[in-house]
């Protein structure tokens, strides 16, 4: 069976983005306190993500969003290596649509998809989770940007920096959600939905 290490090696060495250690940690040790069973995420890349949360919760199951064709056949095969393919289900394509047709309720939302849209699936999400279920989202901190947005408006980054900070600014003045900002990785948020 393929390990964790190689699946993170393979990554790295194509360029693919997976969490860093301290993320992994996170997620994991959330996901083992949390229990849940049905788990929606939004980024399958190759499957590293899906696979640390399904080892820490064993009875869920998982429908992950991908949008390249590549990465979701990579992440089918490394789910069926650790014989994890009968819990997910794979949507390949735009999150952005997908999500707005999902039904039903999740007990765990682990966002980690296009940084710039976080505060257009905030809406879709909120609907989706159920009350008392978590939402995780990584990447909230967008390469130490969103905290001191660029004053050059020409930075290839601002944008996406922008409404990462307009993401955060409404989750965590949300009614709906107990948020606590964790500074590991490139910035994670894990939030209560409380009504």
């Amino acid at each position: 069976m393929v390990s964790l290490d190689e699946i993170e090696k393979f990554a790295r060495e194509r360029h693919i983005p997976v969490m860093l250690d301290d993320t992994k940690k996170l997620l994991f040790d959330t996901v083992s306190r949390y229990r849940p069973r049905r788990i929606l995420e939004i980024g399958t890349a190759i499957g590293y993500s899906g696979i640390v949360m399904l080892s820490a919760s064993k009875n869920a199951g998982l429908n992950t969003i991908e949008l390249s064709e590549v990465s979701a056949g990579t992440a089918r095969k490394n789910f069926e290596e650790y014989g994890l393919l009968d819990r997910v289900n794979l949507f390949v394509g735009d999150a952005r649509e997908i999500v707005k047709m999902l039904t039903g309720e999740y007990d765990f939302i682990f966002l980690d998809g296009p940084k710039g849209q976080y505060v257009t699936f905030l809406p879709y999400l909120t609907d989706l989770l159920s009350v008392g279920g978590v939402m995780v989202c990584d990447n909230v901190l967008y390469k130490g940007l969103v905290e001191n947005i660029p004053q050059d408006k020409r930075h290839k980054h601002i944008t996406v920096a922008r409404n990462m900070r307009l993401f955060l600014d409404e989750l965590t003045s949300s009614e709906r959600f107990k948020t606590v900002l964790h500074r590991v990785g490139d910035g994670v948020t894990v939030s209560v939905k409380i009504k």
